[in-house]
């Protein structure tokens, strides 16, 4: 029993003398939570979900479309260069056009190759042509006559050269060459005579073919009395073009059978 006036026992209350005991938590502890606040100078953690969005205005706009390459102009000059036989222009315009299309992108790689292609085909046929009028032309010895037949331009023409065709041109209105061959052989018209008319303006068709005639008529009585009197022997004359007077204005006569063939040199034959 406790005394009068003392508090009452604790019921509960441990003996006297006894180690405490550790009691069990009427409840577990909640988990620490994450801290409510950023500490002191720290910085504010990013919200959840991620970033916001850009305001208004911000998004990138794409970018401006550069325009389309057009064809190269070069490239059209050499195809157009190329058709009209100006080949050298078209050869260097069409090099060029086709540097600057790989390095622009521009079209008309295609129409640069066809202009030089096409320089290429004339440059080809000119080149062929002087080839062929040299394995063609007549040949000459050491003291100008023709050894070999062939032909020859009408510039070149000489006194005492034996040529044949010139029935076949007679409806020719200009003849550049004329077949040549050795004076031995069969021939129709013989060269007598070449010379230069008067300097001045181109006279006109009419006085110029008057004067060549009675010139071509003098020379032949000088050349050959026998061919002067024959009367299968008739005078063709070639005579400068007014296209051609500023630089050529040389003429030629030439006595042709007008039947037949001849046979030597007319200067030859006389008595």
């Amino acid at each position: 029993m406790s005394e009068p006036g003392a508090p009452p026992p604790n019921p509960y209350a441990q003996p006297s003398g006894a180690t405490p005991q550790p009691q069990p938590q009427p409840y577990p502890s909640t988990p620490a939570g994450p801290t409510p606040y950023p500490p002191p100078g720290g910085q504010y953690p990013p919200p959840p979900g991620g970033q916001y969005p850009p305001p208004y205005g911000q998004y990138p706009w794409p970018a401006e479309q550069q325009p389309k390459p057009g064809v190269n102009g070069l490239a059209v000059a050499a195809l157009v260069l190329g058709i009209i036989a100006i080949f050298p222009l078209a050869i260097i315009f069409g090099i060029i056009a086709l540097v600057q299309i790989s390095r622009t992108g521009q079209k008309g790689r295609g129409l640069a190759i066809g202009g030089l292609v096409t320089a290429g085909l004339w440059l080809a046929l000119i080149v062929g042509a002087i080839i062929w009028a040299v394995m063609t032309m007549a040949d000459r010895d050491e003291d100008g006559a023709i050894v070999e037949e062939g032909d020859v331009s009408t510039l070149d023409l000489r006194v005492g050269d034996c040529v044949t065709g010139l029935r076949d041109t007679e409806d020719e209105t200009s003849m550049a060459t004329v077949p040549a061959l050795p004076c031995d052989q069969p021939h129709e018209g013989e060269v007598y005579a070449t010379f230069d008319l008067d300097e001045g303006e181109y006279p006109g068709e009419a006085v110029l073919f008057a004067t060549i005639e009675e010139r071509c008529l003098e020379e032949l009585e000088t050349f050959s009395q026998q061919a002067w009197d024959d009367p299968n022997i008739s005078v063709f004359y070639l005579y400068p073009e007014e296209r051609s007077w500023s630089y050529d204005r040389g003429a030629v006569c030439i006595a042709y059978a007008l039947e037949g063939t001849l046979t030597g040199s007319l200067a030859t034959q006389d008595g």
